[in-house]
């Protein structure tokens, strides 16, 4: 039996996970990472990158048609020509230069302190690598395992024509026809990128669309990416079957006609789940909520057993992303290694972006949240632009989108916005700094941006909310 005493164990070698181990040796905690691998965080395997270089390549496809120019990490080689059957495996290959990085970065951690192994819990204070005689204990924990797609039951018993956002991209090639299950992010992207490639797409979804809670910015989203994308927002499937090559689906559209639709694959994009099962968090004490994440304090990141903290796309399954995960794991490392002293989260806005044109975002309160507040007294004020009003939108053809933003009526304080326009990721930015620095309306209001561009919509939207505050008056 061998057995190591070290101050924290990180369980999880991904974005908060080695952000975690960073913090908690720059405390001085003697920290060992513990990876089951395969190696490289869900942004790089299946995430944020191979889905950006996917996106050029459809840019690309689309305004050039085939064969299209090869992208390079350093730009575009114009003496090289790439065909439609090598998109996958370009997507791949570039893939590669990001993650030998994150590879190269994870074996400069000293050997003594990183373990190639699946961990599970003992004990409150002990993990046990499975397969092996080694047992580690310490006075602190970080869980940062990850997520994984979510798959439901009825789409699992049709086989090996089902697939993943990660399985995506290990085909051998584009197919001729996917059918995606999901109008989240994830959905919404790949429908959109695949489209443009000539991939025969429909996206099935269950009403929403994105991230976004606004029924009005949600209804002109929808009207936005029908123009670009074949979508059955209200479809119900009735019956999904696989043949030697493909997936029948029979479903039911908004009018309640049963339709038919034949495709190569299957793409499920219904939400993701945190990497728990494995950890055996009961043994250590660990409370797990009905939908089997364990309890998170959102400004501390303890769970239910306080020298035990959770980050990273590992606290739940909903509005994760990268910048998230760093922040988390350097707090939670931070707080693993000084434990029972304790640093909190400060309250970092809420950033959501789907990038597809027109984008997609959800900054700070979303509608939904900001409606359950005003359930308990606090008042909010919405202002309203459209693209139809604005110049730059205008010239370049998008005749749907909107930007709301959200004010408390009474500190006149700016709470969110959700927007679907042009140039909204920028939008986002300014908005997630506004937050940030606690602007209010009167900060707001002297903005002045360049004409005629896209972001004279928050001009517009900001003297709207003002408006309606000069007609509401005072709270009472």
């Amino acid at each position: 039996m061998r057995h190591i005493s070290v101050d924290t164990v990180i369980i999880g070698a991904g974005t908060a996970g080695m952000q975690a181990y960073k913090t908690a040796v720059e405390n001085n905690a003697d920290t060992i990472i513990i990876e089951q691998g395969p190696l490289g965080p869900t942004s790089i395997t299946s995430g944020c990158v191979p889905s950006q270089l996917l996106h050029e390549m459809g840019r690309q496809f689309s305004s050039n048609s085939t064969p299209m120019l090869t992208m390079t990490l350093y730009g575009k080689s114009a003496d090289k020509q790439l065909e439609r059957s090598e998109i996958l495996n370009s997507v791949r290959n570039e893939k590669r230069a990001f993650l030998d990085q994150y590879i190269k970065e994870f074996y400069t951690i000293p050997e003594d302190c990183r373990i190639m192994g699946k961990a599970f819990f003992i004990d409150p204070y002990t993990v046990a690598i499975e397969g092996t005689d080694t047992t580690i204990s310490a006075r602190s924990f970080v869980i940062a395992t990850g997520s994984k797609p979510y798959v439901p039951a009825e789409f699992q018993r049709i086989g090996n024509r089902v697939i993943t956002s990660g399985d995506l991209f290990e085909l051998k090639e584009l197919p001729q026809s996917i059918a995606i299950f999901g109008t989240g992010s994830i959905g919404l992207e790949l429908g959109e990128y695949l489209t443009r490639l000539n991939v025969k797409t429909v996206i099935f979804g269950k009403g929403e669309i994105g991230h976004l809670t606004d029924p009005k910015v949600a209804a002109s989203a929808l009207n936005a990416i029908k123009e670009r994308v074949f979508i059955v927002p209200y479809g119900r499937f009735t019956t999904m079957e696989q043949t030697d090559d493909s997936v029948v689906i029979y479903y039911l559209d908004e009018t309640d006609h049963e339709c038919y639709l034949k495709v190569d694959y299957v793409l499920c994009a219904t939400g993701r789940i945190p990497n728990l099962d494995d950890l055996q968090l009961e043994t250590a004490g660990i409370q797990l909520n009905s939908l089997n994440q364990a309890y998170c304090d959102e400004e501390t990141l303890q769970t239910s057993v306080p020298h035990i903290f959770i980050a990273g796309d590992t606290t739940s399954s909903t509005r994760s992303n990268l910048q998230k995960a760093l922040y988390q794991g350097k707090i939670a490392g931070a707080n693993a290694a000084t434990y029972p002293r304790l640093y909190q989260t400060c309250n970092m806005p809420h950033q959501d972006i789907t990038f597809t044109d027109p984008e997609i975002t959800v900054t700070g309160l979303s509608f939904e949240e900001v409606k359950q507040r005003a359930r308990t007294g606090h008042k909010f004020i919405l202002g309203e632009s459209s693209t139809a009003d604005n110049t730059t939108s205008v010239i370049k053809g998008y005749r749907h989108g909107l930007v709301h933003v959200y004010f408390d009526r009474e500190t006149q304080l700016l709470l969110g916005a959700e927007i679907c326009a042009p140039y909204a990721q920028q939008m986002s930015q300014f908005i997630y700094g506004a937050l940030y620095n606690r602007q209010t309306l009167d900060d707001l209001i002297g903005y002045n941006f360049y004409h005629p561009s896209a972001f004279e919509m928050l001009t517009e939207a900001f003297e709207d909310a003002k408006k309606s505050f000069k007609l509401l008056g005072p709270v009472a």
